[in-house]
């Protein structure tokens, strides 16, 4: 507690301004021509691949909870649907740069991310470490329906554990990731980097910070990104978070080589 603080009103008290550096905005200034130079046609098919199951996936649960079912098949869901249509490519372009080591914390709109994260995670682990992955998982209760009259790879198995365990969470079924407690709002798989997503406003502005200094003070890779919508700033956990992450003490507390 402050003992003694020393006021000079002619310095506290004078005029002046605070000044900022300039942030740029619709910086953004690439052709399609130099943009194609960057990826190769496979991988433009790829993201575009999972833009299209986003945009699906999101279109099935709009269609069950507007008209109670999708193509002929009856569902009543009773749970909200919190739905991302039309920003498939702000997800897929993020997941497919981070990778299986990076951690995602979303918001309560956070179907896509979770997605996007988990086909780039499948792509990045090899076969023997998915089957592990799905077989460990609840005691391969997920798997055991996916699995089912399946034939094909390891991997297009682990898409459809991903598509499926996110419906079966979002539907409130005990096969779903989090065996239908954590919902549409709140849905994770940390295997693939997924971490909880929160139906509070800015929830994860606090979470995720955490979870970023105990990589750091763990000395492990990857990095901690937080999802959350511009509604969120007026959340004071969220600046909170902001001024956490800048704070320079996590620099000069611990040698470089502790993670300073």
């Amino acid at each position: 507690m402050t003992k003694k603080l020393e006021i000079y009103p002619e310095e506290l008290f004078k005029k002046g301004q605070i000044d900022f550096t300039p942030i740029p905005v619709c910086a953004y200034s690439k052709t399609l021509a130099e943009e194609k130079k960057l990826y190769s046609k496979d991988e433009f098919v790829t993201i575009f691949h999972d833009m299209m199951v986003l945009r699906t996936f999101e279109t099935i649960i709009n269609e069950v909870k507007l008209k109670g079912e999708y193509k002929g098949v009856k569902y009543n869901h009773a749970g909200p649907a919190h739905l991302s249509l039309g920003q498939e490519c702000a997800a897929v372009g993020q997941a497919y740069s981070l990778d299986v080591d990076d951690l995602i914390f979303g918001s309560h709109r956070s179907h896509s991310e979770i997605l996007a994260k988990g086909l780039s995670a499948i792509r990045k682990l090899d076969d023997a470490v998915l089957e592990k992955t799905m077989s460990d998982f609840f005691g391969g209760a997920t798997l055991k329906v996916v699995e089912k009259n399946f034939s094909g790879s390891i991997k297009d198995l682990a898409r459809h554990f991903l598509i499926y365990g996110a419906y079966a969470e979002i539907f409130a079924r005990v096969t779903g990731f989090n065996k239908g407690w954590g919902g549409s709002m709140h849905a994770f798989f940390t295997p693939f980097g997924i971490y909880p997503n929160n139906a509070i406003v800015g929830g994860s502005g606090s979470i995720s910070p955490g979870a970023a200094l105990f990589k750091r003070v763990n000395r492990q890779g990857g990095i901690v990104v937080c999802n959350i919508g511009d509604a969120s700033f007026g959340c004071g956990p969220v600046w909170e978070g902001l001024m956490f992450s800048a704070m320079a003490q996590y620099r000069t507390l611990w040698d470089q080589e502790l993670g300073g």
